[in-house]
């Protein structure tokens, strides 16, 4: 309430201002109007960064969590100008999540990308992931979303040119979902254990409009899963509280998602998480 006070009497207060400064101009109520809408835009962004800053902690902490930052925070200036010019397209860190858990170092990252196109700019919003592998492997492995008839050319293509990474059969409910792409050396049977397997499959059907797509190498595995929208994206100063319970069970099954996937590569030693 003290928040949504402030930010009311802020936004009133601008629209006071600007009309007073602009009151010799015809469009002057317009003017003061806008700016007070961004002032108010403002504050609603600063009330979801608080939010999420808040309940972060308090749920990843009992996950390992050891550390979360957001906006200017989550990453270094270098990176950060490095991803306003990246070849992807620009991309804005949203807040990074990162800590051990069961002894294995893992990052969580939400950002937004826009993507430049002959269509115009479009924005996508990404969760990755990244894993310290708790054990050792060769080669090089990738999922992908499972493409049908044109995965089937593109394996026939990799066998015509001598390509060293081949598309491999694993089993019929998870080659119905993903295409495995892996070098010759891979270790599969080591990686894509029956565990990882569903952990992938339970991820696949939460999301079941995305292209979800996962890699290990060097020592790391690497999860790329768009999502809708960036967590908290519906959270509002007018919003009542009860009804932020929705977004932070969103924001409590992202914080864990790195740990469903260490439990599943490191074998489930007290139950699935839930």
């Amino acid at each position: 309430m003290q928040a949504l006070s402030a930010s009311l009497n802020l936004a009133g207060g601008s629209f006071l201002v600007l009309a007073g400064q602009l009151q010799a101009f015809l469009l002057a109520p317009v003017v003061a109007a806008l700016g007070a809408w961004g002032v108010w835009q403002l504050a609603q962004r600063l009330w979801r960064d608080l939010a999420i800053a808040v309940l972060a902690p308090a749920i990843g902490e009992r996950w390992g969590q050891v550390g979360f930052a957001s906006g200017w925070g989550a990453v270094e200036i270098e990176k950060w100008l490095g991803n306003l010019f990246s070849d992807e397209g620009m991309r804005v860190v949203a807040w990074q999540s990162y800590g051990r858990y069961r002894e294995i170092e893992y990052r969580l990252t939400e950002s937004t990308i826009w993507r430049r196109g002959q269509s115009g700019q479009r924005i996508i919003h990404v969760m990755q992931v990244e894993i310290a592998v708790p054990r050792s492997f060769s080669g090089y492995l990738q999922l992908m979303p499972q493409s049908g008839f044109a995965g089937k050319v593109d394996n026939l293509l990799r066998q015509v040119t001598g390509s060293s990474e081949q598309r491999q059969q694993i089993d019929p409910e998870f080659d119905a979902v993903f295409d495995t792409i892996a070098s010759q050396n891979a270790s599969i049977n080591t990686l894509l254990t029956p565990d990882f397997r569903c952990a992938m499959l339970a991820l696949a059907a939460r999301h079941p409009q995305t292209s979800l797509t996962a890699r290990f190498e060097h020592g790391w595995f690497s999860l790329r899963l768009p999502i809708p929208h960036l967590v908290f994206a519906g959270t509002s100063l007018i919003k009542p509280l009860p009804d932020m319970a929705e977004d932070a069970d969103a924001l409590w099954w992202e914080l864990t998602v790195p740990h469903r996937l260490i439990d599943a590569l490191a074998g489930n030693h007290d139950g699935a998480l839930r």
